[in-house]
This record gives structure tokens, C-alpha cells and sequence, in this order.
């Protein structure tokens, strides 16, 4: 990701106004073209609607131009929800901002996927097969989280899967609302208390947006950080992740009630959804999974330890991707 500011004005783009910040933004690993087709239909329709996204200005997909794929769009006021230059900072801005971070997202899940530009936003996972394309998300995480087990092979996921499953029926089906899945504090930019946007919308879908709050809670809960010390896997950092996810609930239940059984069912499946791509990075390397090769370094032993517990204790089996394949009889 690149900022740039154009002197004057281009011949290609005439959209792009000049002497304005302005964001480039490659897309790299196996999945570039899709991935950045797929984000720029999505903020394209949201800032129609007048959600909080950066403006896009112009997507190319040939990769003669630059040699990837890449989106142009405006560069947001502000710096992220989660800043790590100091404690005491980093403290202010998420105190400040926290609740409109909760309420930009509640938002969201308000609007009806069904309406006019909203319906043609993309799903980022694929139909099950042979259920059509209006397969429910739920189905499809599942289905992705399976197919991530065995092309791993990742059998320590394997029984919490069988577990979460074997209850699907009840939460199969359920009004659809946009989602992010991936809505953490390091993709919402905030100036002052104000969001002035949301980043990253590649994992974007349409499903029950219980499994989209329930994502945010398991990256709240195990977002482990080597830098600064103050976010690893130690007491200052595990009571601030603690802290951070119990303040989550309680906020976003205030604005867009949740349904509790269908909530902790919901973060079973969300922890193994993201276990199972750190487990595909980790065995394949990130470009399977779509993110380029450095990403590999965010995939560290205390993230994955505070993953696994947290999804053994939603899911009320063992988890974990060191577990070894259960033996013949």
C-alpha cells in the first residue's frame, strides 16, 4: 500500500482529483485478480450508500500497467482504531473511538444486502457445490474450513468440526445482513472518535452477521502482537485483549441485539475459521490462502496458542494445529 498525490491531472483516470492524498493498493498472492475485482465492487457500492470506505477511483486489472492488479481510491483522515506507538496512546485512541467502532459496524449489518446497489456485491467464499449460489454462509464456512482440513491436513480442527456441524441445522438459516469478516481495529481508521472509514473488505459476504461479530470478538480475543511487549501473550497484554472483547458484547448487543445461543455458536465457527487459515499458512505458505509471503510473520506461536484455546473452549473439544493424525485401528 502506497500514498501518492497526483501534480496534475491523468489522461486515463480523469476521475482522480490532484493535489489530494491518494492510496495505491497492490493485490498480491494466488487470488490477486479476484481479490481486488471483488473489493473494488464492494466499496464502490457501499460509498454509494453512503457507507464509511474510502471513495475508489479507479481499479485495473491488467498487469501490464504495474505488474499486479491495483486500486486507487482516497486516502482517509486519521490513522487506525489500534495505533502502537505508545501505551498511553495507543490507550486514548481506542477509548475514544471504540464505541463508534462498535456502531459503524452495527450499521452495516443494517443495511438489506437485498437492496439496490447491494445486491451485486460479490460473496468473498464460494457456493457449496451442488447447493446453487445462495448457499447460506454458514454452509460455506464450513465447507471452507473442511476442505482447509484435509488439503492441510489439519486433524487437530477436525473433531471441532465434526462438533459445530453436527448443530448447523438449527443456525443454518437467518436474516442476511452485509459482513465484513474481517472487521478488527487495524482495518477502521478513526480521527479523534470519529470512524472516517473502513478498510479491507476482501473476506466481504452476505449471511447472518452473527458470524461477523462473532469474528471480530475472536480477533479482539487472540490478536497477539510481538511488538509493542505490551500486546503479547503475557498479563498486560492477555488483560487488554480480555478487557477489549468483554467491552465488545455488551456494545454491539446495545445497538443490534444478539441472539446468545446463535452468538457462541457463531465464535466456535469463526475461531476455526480462523485457525484453520493460520494452520493453511503455515503448511502451504500464505499464498494459498491468498496474502502475500511476509504475512507468514503475523503467524506466531502466542497467536496461534491464544486461537486454539479460545476455540477449544467455544467449541468444548481439543484444538489444535500441532496435534497429530489419529492413528489407524
Amino acid at each position: 500500500v502506497f500514498e501518492f498525490t497526483l501534480q496534475s491531472a491523468s489522461k486515463m483516470y480523469a476521475a482522480i482529483p490532484t493535489g489530494e492524498s491518494l492510496v495505491l493498493r497492490f493485490y498480491q498472492g494466488s487470488a490477486a485478480d479476484a481479490k481486488g475485482a471483488r473489493e473494488h465492487a464492494t466499496i464502490a457500492r457501499l460509498f454509494a450508500v453512503g457507507y464509511s470506505v474510502p471513495r475508489p477511483y479507479a481499479f485495473e486489472a491488467d498487469h501490464r500497467a504495474l505488474g499486479a492488479p491495483f486500486l486507487i481510491m482516497q486516502r482517509l483522515a486519521g490513522g487506525t482504531l489500534f495505533a502502537i506507538r505508545s501505551f498511553p496512546s495507543a490507550f486514548k485512541t481506542f477509548s475514544m473511538a471504540f464505541f463508534s467502532f462498535v456502531r459503524a459496524q452495527s450499521r452495516l449489518h443494517k443495511f438489506d444486502p437485498a437492496s439496490a446497489p447491494l445486491r451485486e456485491i460479490p460473496r468473498a467464499l464460494a457456493p457449496v457445490a451442488g447447493s446453487g449460489d445462495d448457499s447460506p454462509l454458514l454452509d460455506r464456512v464450513l465447507a471452507t474450513i473442511a476442505n482447509r482440513i484435509e488439503t492441510g491436513p489439519l486433524p487437530g480442527l477436525r473433531e471441532a468440526l465434526n462438533l459445530v456441524t453436527e448443530r448447523a441445522a438449527k443456525f443454518r438459516r437467518s436474516p442476511d445482513s452485509l459482513v465484513h469478516m474481517d472487521y478488527h481495529p487495524l482495518n477502521v481508521m478513526v480521527d479523534g472518535v470519529r470512524v472516517t472509514g473502513v478498510l479491507d473488505w476482501m473476506n466481504a459476504d452476505v449471511g447472518d452477521r452473527h458470524l461477523d461479530a462473532a469474528m471480530t470478538a475472536v480477533i479482539l480475543s487472540s490478536s497477539a502482537m510481538e511488538q509493542p511487549r505490551w500486546m503479547r501473550d503475557n498479563v498486560v497484554g492477555n488483560g487488554l485483549r480480555a478487557s477489549f472483547a468483554a467491552l465488545y458484547m455488551p456494545l454491539y448487543h446495545a445497538m443490534a441485539p444478539i441472539d446468545f445461543e446463535r452468538f457462541r455458536y457463531c465464535q466456535a465457527v469463526a475461531a476455526l475459521l480462523r485457525l484453520s487459515m493460520l494452520g493453511m499458512m503455515r503448511a502451504h505458505g500464505p499464498e494459498v490462502v491468498g496474502f502475500r509471503r511476509e504475512a507468514i510473520n503475523e503467524v506466531t506461536p502466542a497467536v496461534v496458542r491464544l486461537l486454539s484455546r479460545y476455540a477449544t473452549r467455544k467449541s468444548g473439544t481439543a484444538v489444535g494445529l500441532d496435534a497429530p493424525a489419529p492413528q489407524p485401528a
